[in-house]
């Protein structure tokens, strides 16, 4: 399965619902973030997909008729939700080593360097004769 991407808004809308015990409505969301309605809708829906949240909604209608949304994170996702806020866990991207990579960078500008050196030195001779015997076959067809 394809891996969530992590963001602040995710990070917000995580929070708000496990600091109100792993069940938050809408309502309840909106006021512990600063998510705007588009975004709260997208978490909604990207964290459902992902298994980090399920959809109830509640017995009370709302003002407008409709039934409030409250997201409610799985036991099952629990821990990992709660890793996702962790200060202490390590970003992604830092697990490159930079020595590694400085190694690489330099094979990959030594290797560039002895193809532009056998195109500059044996290619390009190869190709100015092939075009000159080009030309003087093109001449013997001519005449």
């Amino acid at each position: 399965m394809k891996r969530m991407k992590q963001t602040d808004e995710t990070r917000q809308f995580i929070s708000a619902i496990l600091e109100e015990s792993g069940s938050a409505s809408t309502a309840k969301i909106r006021r512990r973030t600063d998510l705007t309605e588009g975004q709260l809708q997208h978490q909604f829906r990207k964290l459902e997909r992902y298994g980090f949240i399920e959809i109830d909604r509640s017995s009370v209608e709302s003002q407008s008729g409709s039934r409030m949304k409250i997201a409610v994170i799985p036991e099952t996702k629990r821990e990992e939700a709660e890793a996702l806020l962790s200060h202490n866990r390590k970003p992604e991207r830092t697990s490159v080593d930079i020595v590694e990579l400085a190694n690489e960078v330099d094979k990959l500008t030594t290797t560039i360097e002895e193809i532009q050196e056998y195109i500059a030195e044996d290619m390009y001779n190869s190709i100015k004769l092939n075009k000159k015997r080009i030309n003087k076959l093109e001449e013997q067809l001519t005449n």
